[in-house]
């Protein structure tokens, strides 16, 4: 039983590495996964109205600062375990633009300083993460976006990695970072615009789509303050985690997440200021040498992006 905690715990947290082994089906209406995210505009608000674009000049150096803490609750077969809360951790990156494209693409260097941990959690789980928080500091990558904010490329350099596992996990870890931009609407757009972004999303290797609306809520010279809404489902889907034992098995039954938010944008700058919250279920069937039993974890995850100093 404490095995099968941990390893839930562990794959909630990002900290281990999974794999799909049957991919689920694709929503209607979204993206497939590695395809850039779609745009549609909802309602155009009212007047007057511009056009929102990024336009950050080459030579632009930023830091970004990145805080998350977890919440999570447990009930297996159909006992109740023991809320807990997870180590916060703090990434960091900065980020240096190195291109401008005639279309107006934007080319930025990023480089991950580390990440800090909160101490006061399990000893082996702040080990680990720990071990991540030094690793981090060797990555490196180019991401490219449209001036709407649109992901284009996303290359990341784990080549100094040398845990395999580590690397790929770090590898879903670090595209929330490089897709920190908010996309934008073609069309002009006024206070009380709402458009929605939608992005089929691998986390550690759990297909997973995610739709976020977002309304403006005011609109001065460079900036733009927003709300935003966001909705996660990821359908049935076969995995595996090797924090389990050998022959165990994992069944991806049912996953569904919702949150609020609010996000500052500046037109002319690379990292956002934005606060979130997203609460999330995710119902998992776990065989133990043909003892199957059933798992729903339930997490409260808080994150908070703004311009490092």
């Amino acid at each position: 039983m404490k095995r099968q905690m941990m390893a839930a715990l562990l794959l909630v947290a990002g900290m281990s590495t999974l794999s799909a082994r049957t991919p689920g089906q694709q929503p209607e209406g979204y993206p497939a996964v590695g395809a850039p995210g779609t745009v549609k505009l909802i309602s155009a608000g009212a007047a007057p109205k511009t056009l929102l674009r990024y336009a950050v000049p080459v030579g632009t150096k930023e830091r970004m600062d990145m805080t998350m803490s977890v919440g999570m609750s447990m009930e297996m077969a159909g006992a109740a375990m023991p809320s807990m809360t997870l180590p916060g951790m703090k990434m960091g990156a900065d980020l240096a633009v190195t291109d401008v494209s005639a279309a107006g693409d934007i080319t930025y260097a990023i480089n991950f300083n580390g990440m800090s941990v909160d101490g006061n959690a399990d000893p082996a789980i702040v080990a680990a993460m720990q071990t991540m928080a030094d690793t981090m500091k060797v990555v490196k990558g180019t991401v490219t976006i449209t001036n709407r904010g649109v992901a284009r490329a996303n290359n990341m350099d784990f080549s100094k990695v040398t845990d395999s596992q580590l690397g790929q996990m770090m590898g879903s870890m670090t595209s929330t970072l490089n897709n920190m931009s908010m996309p934008l609407p073609e069309e002009e757009v006024g206070v009380g615009a709402r458009w929605e972004a939608r992005l089929a999303i691998n986390a550690n290797g759990v297909t997973m789509y995610q739709k976020t609306e977002f309304e403006v809520v005011a609109v001065d010279g460079k900036t733009v303050t927003l709300k935003t809404r966001i909705t996660q489902t990821a359908p049935a889907q076969a995995i595996s985690n090797p924090a389990m034992p050998p022959g165990a098995a994992i069944q991806l039954v049912d996953m569904k997440g919702s949150g609020l938010g609010t996000a500052l944008l500046r037109l002319n700058g690379l990292v956002p200021t934005s606060d979130g919250t997203v609460d999330s279920t995710m119902v998992m069937a776990i065989d133990m040498g043909g003892v199957s039993q059933q798992m729903a974890v339930t997490t409260s995850m808080k994150m908070i992006v703004a311009p490092g100093k």
